[in-house]
């Protein structure tokens, strides 16, 4: 990008022009119109160059000439693509501060229409019959049966490992776990039918 020419009175920028009584606030000055016409699309495209959401894109350009109407007529502007490129820099360093302070692609919106994630005192009264079923069913089991599913259902053992461990074959394991299966499901099923 060149340098900006300004469509405004040829003192505007220069230091006198600053001390003059009579200056236009800056957001009235020509010259802040102009800046905003030339430099609204590009930086919108650096900031949605650097993954941030068009909508965020649109907040940090409305920021850049925020925060550059404050001081319109005190900067330098002898380089406008320098300065105006900085405060956006600058704006998007904030921006990215705030958004990890916030952490806000980790929070989840609470829908007050959905059910409480607490189960109810019927559920949790039934999944503690049902856990003790299990214990009761499960201390029933002959040791080896028992260990070849404490070993692949509690500690995430495959059937090779846990044969290795318990000095076993493979097809022993695979015969333990059915037993296992098979027993627990019918103490299950013995309490449903209760």
């Amino acid at each position: 990008m060149g340098v900006l020419i300004f469509p405004t009175p040829t003192t505007e920028f220069t230091p006198e022009a600053r001390s003059s009584e009579t200056a236009p606030s800056p957001l009235d000055a020509p010259g802040f119109d102009a800046l905003v016409a030339r430099y609204r699309r590009p930086l919108l495209s650096f900031f949605q160059r650097r993954a941030v959401s068009l909508e965020d894109a649109e907040d940090l350009t409305q920021e850049v000439f925020m925060r550059l109407s404050r001081r319109f007529s005190r900067l330098h502007w002898g380089n406008p693509d320098g300065l105006i490129f900085t405060v956006a820099a600058n704006a998007l360093v904030d921006h990215e501060r705030h958004e990890r302070s916030r952490r806000r692609g980790y929070h989840v919106e609470v829908d007050p229409a959905l059910p409480a994630e607490e189960p109810s005192a019927e559920a949790a009264l039934s999944g503690r019959e049902r856990l003790r079923t299990l214990v009761a069913a499960l201390n029933t089991l002959h040791p080896n049966v028992k260990a070849v599913f404490v070993l692949c259902r509690f500690e995430n053992l495959s059937q090779a490992e846990t044969a290795a461990r318990l000095g076993l074959s493979v097809s022993a394991v695979e015969k333990h776990m059915m037993t296992a299966m098979t027993r627990l499901r019918q103490a299950i099923g013995s309490q449903h039918d209760a």
